[in-house]
């Protein structure tokens, strides 16, 4: 397996690839120090759901949501939250932990306005709840209608994977003391400490060499791809392209996310105010899990209905599906045959119908 790195020229910084979706024009709609927010506007006239994608922060490009822009685009009007290389990023931007992307979370929601659903998946859940709680505290106008919230690790203590066990005995700091490195001069994030690519590559072959022995889901999406567009985006390459991450945000997501389950247990704080999902009234709220999601074990996503104690249980939906994993649930067939229609069905059963009154 060859683990490939972006190929640019030293010190160029480089805008996210383009996902090529046909069917959507695609546009930059605004960019923050951490990443960058696309619109993926649906060919043709009519109005349609407006829906918010926020790409996992784990070490893969955008484009690793690829299938998921591309067939939500079919019926909703898709935005793409991805996040820039930490490379890439000047010293200068300052601390990028955890507080950082769900305040970016936050002003995306900000920019786009009113009524957005959001999706996300895997690393994105736990900052996409938080920033839905915070903007609930506050009755901000543009807090979600809708959380799409699939493969989280909104409470890891659940039934622990392996993946989980093993972040969690990490002692704190064991990043930025064992794996941490500086951006070179040249560079555009020169200077500022990184997670690195080549470091998190380690660990994702061993992850992809227990799924060979095991003949699990990643060697099949490996060995017989099926995703939408494999001729141009094959799986292989969305999983094996890897970008640096920020030190302190890798830090934080060991300790504060796998270790201490701070959302789970009501500690999580973000800029110095408290994140309770029991102040969510008005937002519907999807949990989706893999039944054989060894990354995400079972519990871990559905723990947000039970810290969004004040939803009503008609804004509530959950599903467990049977034979998927991680990766099924927003990429190929298992995405695109089990996962794609409850992910509609839900976002349809929360859009206002004309002439009704609408939740923000």
């Amino acid at each position: 397996m060859v683990w490939e790195t972006r190929e640019r020229k030293r010190g160029e910084s480089m805008q996210p690839p383009s996902l090529r979706i046909d069917q959507a024009e695609e546009r930059l709609l605004a960019q923050w120090s951490s990443g960058w927010l696309r619109r993926y506007a649906p060919k043709g006239r009519g109005r349609r759901p407006r829906l918010l994608v926020v790409a996992p922060l784990s070490g893969h490009f955008g484009w690793l949501m690829r299938d998921t822009v591309m067939d939500l685009s079919a019926a909703h009007d898709v935005h793409l939250l991805e996040w820039r290389d930490a490379r890439d990023i000047p010293a200068s931007a300052g601390h990028l932990g955890l507080d950082a992307y769900i305040g970016t979370i936050m002003a995306a929601l900000r920019h786009l306005g009113p009524g957005m659903a959001v999706l996300g998946v895997s690393q994105a859940p736990v900052p996409i709840l938080a920033a839905a709680a915070l903007m609930a505290a506050q009755s901000e106008p543009e807090r979600p209608r809708t959380l799409i919230l699939m493969g989280g690790f909104i409470d890891p203590r659940r039934n622990a994977t392996a993946v989980e066990r093993m972040t969690a005995r990490l002692p704190p700091g064991w990043f930025t003391r064992t794996l941490a490195t500086a951006v070179p001069e040249g560079e555009a994030g020169a200077g500022r400490r990184v997670y690195p690519a080549a470091a998190h590559s380690q660990a994702l072959q061993r992850y992809l060499q227990r799924h060979i022995r095991m003949r699990g889901e990643l060697h099949g999406k490996i060995g017989s791809d099926d995703g939408g567009d494999p001729a141009r985006f094959p799986f292989r390459r969305l999983y094996t392209t890897l970008m640096d991450l920020p030190a302190e945000f890798a830090e934080d997501n060991a300790r504060k996310v796998f270790a201490e389950a701070r959302l789970a247990t009501g500690s999580l704080a973000c800029s110095g105010r408290l994140v309770e999902p029991a102040m969510m009234t008005d937002t519907a709220l999807l949990t989706v899990e893999g039944a054989a999601d060894d990354s995400s074990g079972p519990g871990h996503t559905h723990a947000a209905h039970s810290l969004c104690s004040n939803l009503p249980e008609g804004l509530r939906g959950r599903a467990t599906l049977p034979g998927i994993g991680h990766f099924g649930l927003f990429h190929g067939e298992t995405w695109r045959r089990q996962v794609l229609p409850l992910v509609e069905a839900f976002v349809e059963a929360q859009t206002p119908k004309a002439g009704t009154k609408s939740r923000p």
